[in-house]
């Protein structure tokens, strides 16, 4: 009866397409507490207290306050934290950027960051 459940379950998966996550953030210091340059193509932490299984696909929706941009930015769940971890992180995903754009939206947000990238982030937020 599980492996039945469970079919289903990855049937609706598969018909309904990626979901959908927003994220806002409203600081380039919250952009990198949330991005993961040590994911292969860049990455996001995108806290969120969804279930998320590793390789669902994801549409994440991200609206840069400071600076008024909204992208759109297909991804892969690599990285599942299921509770408050002991920094006091919130629950998400790390999403990993895919689709044929993957390496402009790194280079944006890596520009965005600009030097801070080099410096580790204060709270990261994973």
């Amino acid at each position: 009866m599980e492996d039945t459940n469970k079919q289903a379950q990855d049937k609706r998966k598969k018909d309904s397409g990626p979901a959908s996550l927003s994220m806002a953030i409203t600081e380039k210091s919250a952009l990198h507490a949330c991005y993961m340059p040590f994911i292969k193509d860049g990455g996001l932490f995108v806290p969120t207290t969804e279930k998320f299984m590793l390789h669902d696909d994801i549409i994440l929706h991200l609206r840069l306050v400071e600076d008024g941009k909204k992208l759109l930015i297909p991804g892969r769940v690599v990285w599942i934290a299921s509770g408050v971890g002991q920094r006091g992180t919130s629950p998400g995903i790390g999403l990993q950027f895919t689709g044929e754009h993957r390496i402009r939206v790194k280079q944006f947000i890596e520009e965005m960051l600009g030097d801070t990238l080099n410096q580790p982030a204060a709270n990261p937020a994973y």
